[in-house]
């Protein structure tokens, strides 16, 4: 390896680099102090985010990496340190009363930010490995029944995932002799037509078998079933985390392996294209209609993310970056406002027993807007958002969506997506509903709502809402940060 080539590997993952010291040093931090300090430890770990995230605006790195590995890393970073801040609530809860759990959570996220950058199929794989294994351990700190069943829960997917994804790269090396993407990518292009694939079966098989490895890593149907548990077993912080970092990269990761076959006009024909196509209406679909028998919150938001999943990879198949980060951006500034709310009205001991063990029963919000009627108003402006209600963030990003299908001549994967978005609506009013027009439980306790809030928890939560409803603005900037890549 020569000196240039150092020069560009040390550009390229040193915001991973950062983030692994750092790690370290709170480790090392912790393990050495008299006693355990979370706000040491949630400091060190903002501080290290936050440099990962300044250097990835440095010109050394932005000249070492593609432009949209960059945006990827930039929204894994902001996602990660707006959650990790989250954990600073005014009530101490053992999962981020342990020490364990913030150099893990910096070694998950170096993970998923080397797996966005990677351009090697060994690098991916790495960065999947790193990025899910901690994240499987934390899930289980909070040393209840269903979280010990939740993280187990992830561990089994994640390793499925490895499995998958490693069968496919083997496939790929037997064939090719090369773990590059490009290279790999480029002759699969070469080889992929209907008369043609069929002497080239192994190539095809390396294909599927990294399909379904991502597949588990973004949730696609049929590789989904962990998700709701995973949700309603972990609390909001977690769970938001979840539904953001792995997904943008492992969509990514689907931008520049399949992204290479779409951008083939000959080749809309192939097998895989065919497959993913099923495969897009299917997540967006099902989901759906799951959504809607769920009586639990997170559980409805977990089924949720999937459909919006099936969003993200109908972006992948057109072919459109700028859609794919839009809509991710909206998704997140959304997603984070809903759980922070969520976090910070955490159910009671009451709460919990009264409705069989469910810490976010639909029934638990009967009467909610006459206990705290601004947090059911902000809750109310969160649920249409991600129902994709005009004028608020997600309708902006199906905008886009539906109208890049549109254009590339999709018309029946348009009108399902349309017609989805319809039937979102149906089981996002259901919160709403139970807010503001159920009355509350008669033997409901005084203190059945926790007050978790910090003033500073209130101000992310204000943002987010204030974003989504004015989210036209945060489209014309993203838009213009987005064409500066072109």
């Amino acid at each position: 390896m020569n000196q240039t080539e150092l020069s560009m590997y040390f550009y390229a993952y040193m915001p991973s680099a950062i983030l692994v010291i750092g790690a370290i040093v709170v480790l090392f931090g912790n393990a050495f102090a008299n006693s355990f300090s979370r706000s040491t430890s949630l400091s060190l770990c903002m501080i290290f985010i936050a440099s990962a995230f300044l250097f990835c605006l440095s010109v050394g790195h932005r000249m070492n990496t593609s432009f949209v590995s960059l945006v990827a890393e930039l929204i894994i970073l902001t996602a990660s340190f707006f959650f990790v801040f989250l954990t600073f609530s005014r009530l101490r809860f053992v999962e981020f009363q342990t020490a364990e759990f913030y150099p893990l959570y910096l070694f998950s996220v170096s993970g998923f930010l080397l797996m966005s950058n990677a351009n090697n199929l060994i690098f991916v794989l790495l960065g999947l490995e790193i990025g899910s294994l901690p994240l499987a351990t934390i899930i289980a700190f909070n040393r209840r029944s269903h979280g010990i069943e939740a993280s187990i829960k992830y561990f089994v997917a994640s390793a499925l995932a490895s499995i998958f994804f490693i069968f496919g790269i083997l496939l790929f090396y037997l064939y090719v002799g090369s773990f590059g993407i490009a290279d790999a990518m480029s002759y699969y292009k070469e080889v992929s037509r209907y008369e043609d694939i069929s002497r080239h079966l192994i190539v095809l098989g390396g294909v599927i078998f990294i399909l379904a490895g991502l597949g588990f890593k973004v949730s696609l149907v049929p590789w989904h079933s962990w998700m709701p548990d995973i949700y309603e077993a972990s609390n909001p912080v977690l769970a938001g985390y979840i539904s953001i970092v792995p997904k943008i990269a492992g969509f990514v990761v689907f931008l520049e392996i399949f992204g290479v076959i779409f951008d083939v006009e000959t080749l809309q024909d192939g097998f895989v294209e065919k497959l993913l196509w099923t495969l897009l209406l299917i997540t967006i679909t099902l989901p759906n209609i799951a959504a809607l028998l769920q009586k639990d919150i997170k559980r409805m938001l977990a089924f949720s993310s999937i459909s919006h999943s099936g969003f993200a990879l109908a972006c992948v198949y057109l072919g459109s970056f700028e859609s794919l980060a839009l809509y991710w951006i909206l998704f997140l500034i959304t997603n984070l406002g809903a759980f922070a709310l969520l976090w910070v009205y955490r159910p009671n001991n009451i709460a919990v027993s009264a409705y069989s063990g469910s810490d976010y029963h639909l029934e638990r919000f009967y009467g909610f807007s006459k206990i705290c009627p601004i947090g059911a108003l902000i809750m109310a402006f969160f649920m249409l958002s991600l129902a994709g209600i005009p004028p608020f963030s997600i309708f902006w990003g199906k905008i886009f969506v539906v109208s890049s299908a549109l254009q590339k001549g999709e018309i029946a994967l348009a009108f399902v997506m349309m017609f989805n978005s319809a039937i979102a609506v149906c089981y996002y009013l259901k919160p709403i509903v139970a807010m503001f027009f159920r009355a509350k439980h008669a033997n409901e306790d005084p203190n059945f709502y926790q007050n978790n809030a910090t003033s500073s928890i209130k101000f992310i939560i204000a943002t987010c809402a204030l974003l989504s409803f004015c989210a036209v603005f945060v489209v014309s900037f993203a838009l213009d940060f987005l064409m500066l890549g072109e």
